[in-house]
């Protein structure tokens, strides 16, 4: 029986476009061709990386000199790899291609979700422009989950009427012993709360997914005329650690 020098699987048929040829090889030549200058390779594999980036020239060079089809220059890269590319620079490539497309994939979700956190700040900042520097706290709350903000005012939520309050929120707040002169039911942070509970439509405190929630407050400086951040009270700091929520 002849030994079998490569799997019957070819990398090249998947990887390779059945249109816009020319493109993707120019791209795929300069990608690989920058990866090996920084990549630390095994010699073998190096060599038939090498090679590959050959080929993808030939490929290229090919189809801008109009020496072959499209079909049949793809044809000719394809039966290549198959044939010749034994010790696998063209799945290394491929398999490099992927995990740096899987790097950025991640990089762009996490700047996102940082963006949006970030409008907790933002939401915050907006809301200090309607207040006029009344002494009064505002709050912004955003949510991972629902990707969507709240905000909130400090002294809103004592006033509301009963059918208003969330009891899911007047549960939080029963387990938060006072630690500062003003009511554990006094802050923005509250009132930016109960309207999120309200809009998941939570029923028990475990519909609450605290690790989604980012909270960001402003105070008026009346020394300074300004609005600043502020970190959370006394109160709020206890309810905020209990449902697991941060602050930006």
């Amino acid at each position: 029986m002849a030994e079998t020098t490569h799997t019957s699987h070819n990398p090249a048929e998947e990887a390779v476009p059945t249109a816009d040829v020319q493109k993707w090889a120019s791209a795929a030549r300069v990608e690989l061709g920058q990866w090996l200058r920084t990549a630390t390779l095994a010699s073998e594999t190096r060599a038939a990386a090498e090679e590959v980036w050959k080929k993808l020239g030939t490929l290229e060079s090919a189809l801008v000199n109009k020496t072959k089809s499209e079909a049949e220059a793809r044809a000719a890269f394809v039966t290549w790899v198959y044939e010749y590319d034994y010790n696998g620079g063209f799945t290394w490539y491929v398999e490099e291609k992927a995990r740096v497309t899987a790097e950025a994939d991640r990089v762009a979700a996490e700047q996102a979700i940082q963006k949006f956190i970030a409008k907790a700040r933002t939401e915050a900042q907006k809301a200090t422009r309607t207040q006029g520097g009344l002494g009064t706290v505002v709050a912004g709350l955003a949510d991972l989950g629902t990707e969507q903000t709240f905000t909130g005012t400090s002294g809103a939520y004592p006033y509301l009427p009963r059918t208003e309050k969330h009891p899911v929120m007047e549960e939080i707040l029963s387990r938060v012993g006072q630690g500062e002169e003003w009511t554990v039911d006094n802050c923005a942070e509250v009132d930016a709360m109960n309207k999120y509970l309200y809009k998941i439509k939570a029923r028990v405190l475990s519909d609450v997914q605290g690790k989604n929630l980012y909270f960001h407050a402003e105070t008026w400086n009346w020394d300074k005329k300004v609005w600043q951040p502020r970190k959370a009270c006394g109160n709020c700091d206890k309810w905020l650690k209990t449902i697991g929520a941060r602050r930006v």
